[in-house]
């Protein structure tokens, strides 16, 4: 049961039924734009003469030597793009990561922030469990799943609040144009949130307000969309 219920924490993070709210700048769930991910990586610690491996599905195997290497990332590269979700196997942190249009995961002893600062992801993925909830946030395709829905709710995005004296804090507000659901999403970067059904370490927790019509906020991980 508890396999099956991180299947489904899983699938709700990867999601690719959502329908578009508009069709003049779409931000996929397969194609990412540059400004939307957060914290680009270069590579360090590689010989010249060595590249750094791809991966896949490290976060399924936990075993190095039964995950295929699907690509390799030069020793100099500066662009490599992280999706804010890692494992840990033994001693190892693996970060999951985007290159050259391949997603997978790399050993993250080798990735070092291009920068000291911390950009704000302008568009995540958001889950929780017990119950199951989804949250697009994108400020042109947001959307809403919850068992008590037959398919995704388009929502509008009404507006970001930073933080108040906080670089890693977000208030996102979204609702739905006939006004039925307002839901605020409070995100923050912990590089420590847990799905509390595997060994997956997500960089972004978040609180959800308008699930329960009682208030009771929601708990749950982000990574960023890709």
């Amino acid at each position: 049961m508890r396999l099956e219920s991180h299947r489904q924490f899983r699938k709700s993070f990867r999601e690719k039924g959502f329908r578009k709210l508009s069709l003049a700048a779409i931000l996929s769930t397969n194609l990412i734009a540059g400004p939307a991910w957060s914290q680009p990586h270069s590579v360090s610690g590689v010989n010249a003469d060595s590249v750094l491996n791809i991966r896949a599905d490290i976060d399924q195997t936990l075993n190095v030597g039964s995950s295929d290497i699907i690509g390799t990332i030069p020793h100099d590269a500066s662009d490599v793009m992280v999706t804010g979700i890692s494992v840990d196997i033994g001693h190892t942190k693996w970060r999951e990561i985007k290159y050259n249009g391949t997603v997978g995961w790399v050993n993250a002893r080798y990735l070092t922030p291009t920068s000291s600062s911390l950009e704000r992801p302008e568009a995540l993925q958001c889950a929780g469990t017990e119950p199951f909830w989804n949250v697009a946030i994108d400020e042109n395709d947001s959307t809403f799943i919850s068992p008590d829905q037959e398919s995704p709710l388009e929502l509008d995005y009404l507006r970001l609040a930073p933080g108040i004296g906080r670089a890693d804090l977000w208030g996102h507000y979204l609702g739905s144009a006939d006004g039925a659901y307002f839901l605020t999403v409070i995100v923050r970067y912990t590089e420590a949130c847990s799905d509390g059904m595997s060994d997956l370490t997500y960089d972004y927790e978040a609180l959800l307000l308008g699930l329960s019509a009682s208030g009771a906020p929601a708990y749950g991980c982000c990574g960023i969309r890709h």
